[in-house]
């Protein structure tokens, strides 16, 4: 084995691998229970860097009872049982349910802003699949002002963030997690940050398929941490795709297109298609639509770009003057497009992954100390999420896992003493100390190749020969190493590192997926196979889990009651 110098960064209780919402309202809860809490990002310290969360552009949901006086939390938890199609975890369900009100109120009384009523009151509006008006936004970018409104409050607090380092993987020894592995990309080393109690808050995996609706870097790392650690991952088979991104022209594709609703959906002959598969425009949600847009491209009604049409013609003037404030449709109507006049090109794109790590009510994984928070973990949406219920998702899961993490660390200390150094050396010559094959600067083509492979064999229509035909290809990428020849400390520092140490988690994710996905022989919610089309009756209440055997590298797959 060949050691590698390393520091050890020590003197935190809890340490938050993630700066998105989840991460950050972790991080807050973590402190306010007193124990000394660090943020680990992979970007700089700034809101701009909280990942997913700037992206997610429309809405919070919370039964506040403000536009309804008749929603409340037990209407709210039967519309998310109902959208989970009866996979979800009830108890995690139940939690998002009653604490997304508390939570919002909590972050706009942290100066957080949200769209008022002329009376003061916040403004509710209806999306698909809910039974009343509950989603709270503002002004079409609500991610980005929750991520401002966060950040802000935890630089406040005084919570160190420790910029630009890449988590590499969990440090457990005697049975329960110490700290982090991270590369610290600025100076080019590695460092071990030791904690009592970690919380991964990395956010999904959308980003191992080509066209998805995230921006960079939202790859799974944290669900493949959680794997070489010996923890489980449930419904992974459940990846949500948004049914509208811009597929054309290059200089938009990839970009959501969250507006379609209020348009009408057209094949390359013109015509509406929805009614075609029971389907109304505008109110139905997103798992149903995905499926309805990818078949209609599927029997080869698709436009020259693979995709279909939106067409506004017929939406109310007083609708189109509305969407001429959003700044999404100003930003394309400065590219040169006119959105609202022209038939915008889109198809469904990779957008949230409802499986994950696999955690309790109290956020606590299998592992001691380690907890997990937001779109990391699985369980909570089941088979679809809710328009909405992912920014609600990171504040009560975020705060939930900050507050356990910092009970475990303060009634649980690991002392100062410092990892030992056996366990660290196992586990950074893992990943540097192999004598690979392949050259880093290969990295980009693999994982170009991956997204590829989940493009075009697990998207929104599978079946088992694409699933098996991903299976096979994605075993051919993994079987060879990278070779990390490069002495650690460079002066200029070689971000190629950065992207063949992604590439491995990015193989490890896309595998369980696949996984997980041949082993679900039925259609339910999100996860569609065409050669089993329906759903089934004996999957009720079960779920897909995906574990790694640590000695030899193969992913098993068990389906496992639903907790009932």
């Amino acid at each position: 084995m060949i050691t590698m110098k390393y520091k050890i960064i020590k003197g935190f209780d809890v340490v938050v691998v993630g700066m998105g919402a989840a991460g950050l309202r972790a991080a807050i809860a973590s402190h306010d229970q007193g124990a000394r809490t660090a943020v680990i990002t992979m970007g700089d310290n700034s809101p701009t860097q909280c990942g997913a969360t700037t992206t997610a552009e429309y809405s919070y949901s919370a039964p506040l009872g403000i536009a309804d006086s008749k929603d409340n939390a037990d209407v709210f938890f039967d519309d998310i049982s109902r959208a989970g199609l009866s996979v979800n975890n009830p108890q995690l369900g139940r939690l998002l349910a009653e604490q997304a009100a508390p939570r919002l109120l909590e972050m706009h009384s942290w100066g957080v802003r949200f769209d008022l009523e002329p009376d003061g009151t916040l403004q509710q509006n209806w999306l698909a699949g809910h039974s009343y008006p509950r989603a709270v936004h503002f002004d079409y970018s609500t991610g980005r002002e929750m991520a401002r409104g966060l950040h802000r409050h935890v630089i406040a607090k005084g919570i160190q963030v420790l910029p630009y380092r890449f988590a590499l993987d969990l440090v457990v020894e005697n049975g329960r997690v110490s700290g982090v592995l991270v590369l610290n990309i600025a100076q080019d080393r590695l460092e071990i940050i030791t904690g009592s109690a970690v919380v991964l808050a990395t956010g999904g995996a959308s980003g191992v398929w080509d066209l998805n609706s995230n921006p960079p870097g939202i790859d799974g790392d944290g669900m493949a941490m959680a794997l070489r650690a010996g923890v489980e991952l449930i419904d992974m088979e459940f990846e949500q795709f948004f049914p509208a991104c811009l597929v054309a022209p290059p200089s938009v594709r990839g970009t959501n297109f969250p507006f379609f609703s209020r348009g009408v959906l057209l094949n390359c002959k013109g015509k509406a298609f929805l009614k075609n598969y029971g389907l109304e425009e505008g109110r139905d949600v997103r798992d149903v639509l995905a499926i309805a847009i990818c078949k209609e491209i599927e029997a080869g009604r698709d436009t020259p770009n693979g995709g279909v049409l939106v067409d506004f013609r017929r939406t109310p003037p007083e609708i189109l003057e509305d969407l001429t404030k959003n700044s999404k449709i100003r930003y394309l109507h400065d590219l040169g497009f006119e959105p609202l006049e022209d038939q915008m090109e889109i198809a469904p794109s990779a957008h949230f992954t409802m499986g994950g790590i696999r955690i309790d009510a109290d956020a606590k994984t299998t592992i001691p100390g380690l907890y997990a928070c937001g779109e990391v973990c699985g369980g909570c949406h089941g088979a679809n999420r809710l328009a909405g219920n992912a920014l609600a998702e990171t504040q009560v899961f975020g705060n939930i896992a900050g507050a356990s993490a910092a009970e475990y660390a303060n009634s649980d200390p690991l002392g100062d003493s410092g990892p030992n150094a056996d366990v660290v050396e196992t586990l950074i010559g893992a990943v540097f100390s192999r004598r690979g094959t392949k050259d880093i600067s290969e990295a980009i083509d693999d994982i170009k190749q991956i997204r590829d492979i989940m493009e075009r064999n697990v998207k929104v229509i599978r079946d088992e020969d694409s699933l098996n035909n991903a299976r096979i290809r994605l075993a051919e990428l993994s079987e060879k190493a990278f070779a990390f020849d490069e002495p650690f400390g460079d002066e200029a520092f070689n971000y190629m590192k950065v992207e063949a140490l992604k590439q491995r988690n990015m193989a490890l994710v896309a595998r369980a997926v696949v996984e997980s996905a041949l082993h679900r022989d039925e259609s339910r919610g999100a996860h569609y196979r065409q050669d089993h089309p329906r759903k089934r009756n004996v999957w009720d209440s079960y779920n897909v889990v995906v574990r790694l055997d640590s000695a030899s590298g193969e992913l098993t797959t068990y389906r496992r009651p639903g907790n009932r």
